[in-house]
């Protein structure tokens, strides 16, 4: 339980300086409240531009949402620089520490009825089941090569529809997730 009240106050700490996705906190704040669970790292969903120089210290954002994306911020946010500029649609991750195998087991069972495919235990230690609640909607794309475009402005637009597509699809399965721990009080 000492692990469970450190990460909870570590959550309030995060959302006080708001550093917690809003688009997924009350569904957090909703785990948070069920006795056997609690939420560690998570997000909504995102969208991303970022120069990968070689490794994930040396890497940078160049333009980040958690919300769907214009082509023109995406196209706005490219300059030439070293490295490869990526293109990310990420999905919803939830990470939900769980008291017993058995709570694992039933959060886990309504996060792929939900559809979120890829939930998985992801650790294991006393009094503690750590599960990944993820699912498929991604796109990575490269976008730019040692400070040269690789695609045109149009692939870029056809990549934020997409993404933009994926990025409902994550909130839908979000919503149905979150219905279905009305289950679980």
């Amino acid at each position: 339980m000492l692990q469970r009240k450190h990460a909870l106050n570590k959550f309030r700490a995060s959302v006080s300086v708001g550093d917690v996705d809003e688009a997924v906190m009350p569904l957090l704040e909703k785990i948070n409240s069920l006795r056997d669970y609690y939420s560690t790292s998570s997000c909504a969903g995102r969208i991303s531009v970022f120069q990968d120089l070689g490794s994930k210290f040396d890497s940078r954002s160049l333009g980040k949402w958690h919300e769907k994306v214009e082509a023109s911020e995406v196209l706005a946010c490219l300059h030439p620089c070293e490295g490869i500029v990526w293109f990310l649609a990420e999905p919803p991750i939830l990470h939900v520490a769980c008291a017993n195998l058995e709570a694992a087991a039933k959060m886990m069972d309504a996060a792929r009825s939900s559809g979120f495919k890829r939930t998985g235990l992801q650790g294991v230690k006393a009094g503690r089941f750590l599960i990944e609640i993820l699912s498929t909607e991604r796109v990575d794309a490269p976008l730019m090569a040692d400070g040269r475009m690789l695609v045109s402005d149009e692939y870029v637009k056809f990549l934020v529809k997409i993404a933009n597509r994926k990025f409902e699809d994550g909130k839908r399965k979000l919503a149905r997730f979150d219905k279905a721990l009305e289950a679980f009080s």
